[in-house]
């Protein structure tokens, strides 16, 4: 079973939101890829992950200091702010409970949207079997695909659309995929990419405290997102990592694979890493160390080595005689460069709404409501490979 990194969600995110044909529209993170001079956020996005890590949480960071403002009815960060009466002189917590319930207000105003259940319409139509997406699909029984006009049965899909256009004329016509037009591209793009960063931050945190319930969670949220973004291989991973959490697995086998999603190499709390990025490092070093022609020989004799370059590379410091620890790895500091998109989200007036509003570059999505756009093949999918044998991808091929 493949676990899952943030790496893959952040794949997803910019496919969606950064296009190199975009630096002349201010709000972009393109744009503010120049802006910040981040010159290390170039090229693939596995080959240069933190580098675009830091460029969407600082992205991200303004747009919260903004909408925090925006509350406040404050335009200027330089501007006097009205916290809670005689904020000084109340207790650390209540000084954390007004926090709180400033920034719910923010996430249900911007996030949720005043909706209990953001993904209640894609539900509806994945479960709506009356739904032209799901016509094909409806009549799927014992293996079989029935006809919805004779007695007929058929083993494949595509055997059935061909009887049903053929013979009874049906001809159904599947919603579109395009996107929806909205009046104001930029703060549909904006609002778009603060919701998307919130799922990778959340799925982020998740991994560095190794909290396996709510990585499983934020699968559910991640699907939709790859289903849109044709990232089909790891939409087929989300759908069994859920399918085996919600019913497959017994009580005590979920927990196991819950718990045991991560490992700490490094020691501390906070440091943990999802056990199939750790696998990809391994497979990176066993590459470069066998690049090249090799014969069998020598594949053998790097292999008996390898494990005795990782246990070096572990006690490294013992075999120098360092006893203490001289050093700790810190995210560099970014609050300059927050203060500067920020200054530039409020020059370009982002969150609120103008008619007509453009973004010149036309490969960057621009709706806010992406999930209610991401129901496109996604019952399909989830019915092709939805798994019936534990840890087993085994694709129903009728569908």
């Amino acid at each position: 079973m493949s676990l899952f990194t943030s790496l893959f969600l952040l794949k997803a995110i910019c496919k969606l939101t950064y296009k190199t044909d975009s630096g002349s529209d201010r709000g972009t993170a393109y744009y503010f890829r120049n802006l910040l001079n981040y010159r290390n956020v170039k090229g693939e996005v596995k080959n240069a992950y933190r580098a675009y890590k830091m460029l969407y949480y600082c992205i991200f960071d303004a747009i919260c200091c903004s909408l925090f403002l925006k509350e406040f009815n404050i335009q200027d960060m330089d501007e006097p702010f009205s916290f809670l009466k005689d904020f000084e002189k109340a207790s650390s917590e209540e000084k954390i409970i007004w926090l709180e319930d400033a920034c719910a207000k923010v996430v249900d105003k911007y996030f949720f949207e005043g909706c209990i259940d953001i993904m209640e319409k894609l539900r509806s139509i994945v479960t709506d079997i009356q739904h032209p997406e799901n016509y094909w699909i409806s009549n799927l029984a014992n293996g079989r695909v029935h006809c919805h006009h004779c007695e007929k049965t058929y083993k494949y899909v595509g055997s059935l659309k061909s009887h049903e256009n053929q013979v009874h004329n049906v001809d159904i016509k599947m919603p579109s995929s395009k996107p929806l037009k909205v009046s104001d591209e930029l703060n549909g793009y904006l609002m778009l990419l603060f919701k998307l960063v919130i799922l990778h931050k959340n799925l982020d945190t998740a991994v560095d405290m190794a909290d396996g319930e709510r990585s499983v969670k934020s699968s559910k949220f991640e699907l939709p997102i790859y289903n849109k973004t044709n990232k089909t291989k790891y939409a087929i991973g989300s759908i069994h990592l859920i399918a085996m959490t919600e019913g497959l697995l017994n009580e005590e086998q979920t927990e196991r694979l819950k718990a045991n999603r991560f490992v700490n190499m490094q020691g501390g709390i906070n440091n943990n890493l999802a056990l199939d990025e750790f696998v990809e490092i391994l497979n990176r070093d066993s590459k470069v160390t066998c690049s090249g022609f090799q014969t069998k020989e020598s594949i053998i004799a790097h292999s008996q080595e390898f494990p005795h370059l990782i246990n070096i590379a572990k006690h490294f410091d013992h075999m120098c005689g360092i006893t203490a620890r001289k050093g700790f790895h810190h995210l560099p500091s970014y609050t300059e460069d927050v203060k500067k998109v920020v200054k530039e989200l409020f020059d370009i007036n982002a969150f609120s709404l103008i008619d007509g509003r453009k973004i010149s570059s036309k490969n960057l999505y621009c709706n806010k409501s992406i999930y209610e756009e991401s129901f496109c093949g996604l019952s399909t999918l989830i019915l092709r490979h939805r798994p019936t044998v534990l840890y087993h991808r085994l694709r129903n091929k009728h569908v």
